[in-house]
């Protein structure tokens, strides 16, 4: 696929301007690879049900789901022409992470393709890595994406279980598990990651001693 082609993963059907309608949307994403689609499909309905739960907007909580990995097939090639096509500034961590690079172009074409709004962009940017300051949005796409019922491994429905009971307990209880997770392959870790880790921990801990 040409990454110059009008859109990345969802095609447009030339019924909307920006496919801003979520059945529209969700009917794309079924045409996807199955494995592919099934989580960003369980990602959407984890994403609304924790929105639910916290107090964020549902329909926000779909959209970001929906578009978080629209650019995810790309290779490091092709995402290095997104960068270039929509004019975004990078560092070293985009080619020392290229898994994580879809983050940053994928939030590019939700607010370049689709018109998405500023929060939702952010939380499309920050999935993979999180980020200090998180906002309740971003913390729902960035947990829904660990936790949607198509992934399975050790220790993930005690985290599924905590986000509904302390949402930033969980946050940093799948950050913890990111780190560790990398540190035991020796594989480096996005410097954000950490840094995330490390706000939410000095949180907790100043939770712990009030």
């Amino acid at each position: 696929m040409a990454a110059g082609a009008c859109f990345c993963v969802y095609q447009r059907t030339g019924a909307l301007p920006v496919n801003r309608n979520l059945s529209d949307l969700r009917a794309q994403v079924t045409a996807l690879q199955p494995q592919r689609a099934a989580h960003i499909l369980g990602c959407e309905e984890t994403a609304a049900e924790l929105a639910r739960r916290w107090g964020e907007d549902e329909e926000k909580a779909r959209y970001a789901a929906l578009l978080h990995d629209v650019t995810k097939q790309y290779s490091h090639a092709e995402q290095l022409k997104l960068v270039e096509k929509y004019g975004i500034i990078i560092d070293a961590a985009f080619d020392r992470f290229p898994a994580l690079a879809h983050a940053e172009t994928g939030a590019a074409v939700a607010r370049a393709e689709y018109d998405m709004a500023e929060d939702i962009v952010l939380a499309i940017r920050y999935h993979t890595t999180g980020r200090p300051g998180m906002t309740l949005l971003e913390k729902i796409l960035y947990l829904a994406d660990y936790i949607e019922p198509n992934r399975s491994f050790p220790g993930l429905e005690d985290t599924r279980t905590l986000a509904f009971q302390d949402l930033d307990a969980a946050v940093l209880r799948s950050t913890a598990d990111c780190l560790i997770y990398n540190l035991k392959k020796s594989r480096p870790v996005h410097p954000i990651t950490v840094e995330t880790y490390n706000e939410l921990v000095e949180q907790a801990n100043l939770t712990q001693n009030l």
